[in-house]
């Protein structure tokens, strides 16, 4: 994703000749002594106000920029064409509604600036159908590819062979005909990839927990990048995972059978997981 900088031709530059109107006024506020007091209620609120409006002229715009391969739609309802979003069955009803009959989670994300400003890392609440609302972002899931996490959170596989991905859209106007009413929306959208953040390779086995010298019931503590994720484990009840901060910590109540010791472990990160492979050394 790529996100509009500040260009070097628009970096707030102030005049020569506004810094001389501000200095002029100053000192003649500072040598006007003997009328003082009409001087402090003229200039310096002028003073003050000029300032502030400077200020204000030269603050940065940080909204996000649209992101590379942005395309832009009309979509109009089922009673004036029925437009499609993209390659999905997603389509605007005569609700006023975004509706996927089959094969799509909608998300609906709320007010935002732009569809750069769409954040993809909470998605909750998946629907099939959500309103229609100018200034929102959403998010489009096809229903079999996302896995509900037990925080509620749905996020999607970074499973190379799957090559999932997502469309985001941004509604960026309605459609209106001054007889006919609102005929649809102007949408802006994009197909997104889950991002990788720092999680370990699909199918990998990156973690050991080595009780060759422990006994049951001892903890085994697994450090990780950052303590911004979610994780699921697969076990018979021999095996617990617990999150303590950004450390996995693991209590291994049963010995595992002479041909077995891995498991399955999912860590959530945002919109994307991974499932990998505990080793358990005995």
């Amino acid at each position: 994703m790529t996100f509009s900088g500040l260009d070097p031709d628009s970096v707030c530059t102030c005049g020569l000749a506004q810094w001389e109107f501000f200095v002029s006024l100053l000192f003649g506020y500072k040598t006007c002594k003997n009328e003082k007091q009409m001087m402090r209620s003229v200039f310096l609120p002028i003073l003050v106000s000029a300032f502030v409006m400077t200020a204000a002229s030269c603050s940065k715009d940080e909204t996000p920029g649209d992101p590379e391969g942005t395309a832009i739609l009309n979509m109009y309802n089922e009673q004036n064409g029925k437009t499609i979003l993209d390659d999905s069955d997603i389509y605007i009803n005569d609700a006023g509604n975004f509706i996927s009959p089959s094969s799509c989670q909608l998300f609906m994300l709320g007010a935002r600036s732009g569809l750069g400003a769409v954040d993809v890392s909470t998605l909750q609440n998946p629907a099939p159908e959500v309103a229609v609302m100018k200034g929102y972002g959403y998010v489009a899931v096809r229903g079999v590819t996302g896995r509900v996490f037990p925080s509620h959170n749905v996020a999607l596989p970074l499973d190379p062979d799957r090559n999932v991905n997502y469309l985001k859209f941004y509604v960026m106007n309605n459609i209106e005909d001054a007889e006919r009413g609102t005929l649809g929306a102007v949408v802006k959208f994009v197909i997104e990839k889950p991002r990788n953040y720092w999680l370990p390779e699909w199918n990998s086995t990156p973690y050991q927990l080595d009780y060759s010298s422990k006994g049951l019931g001892e903890e085994v503590s697994v450090p990780l990048p950052d303590e911004n994720f979610e994780v699921e484990l697969d076990s018979n009840n021999d095996l617990t995972c617990e999150k303590q901060g950004r450390n996995l910590v693991f209590k291994l109540l049963d010995w595992p059978s002479y041909d077995s010791g891995y498991y399955t472990l999912r860590l959530r990160v945002g919109e994307s997981y991974t499932q990998v492979r505990m080793e358990v050394i005995h």
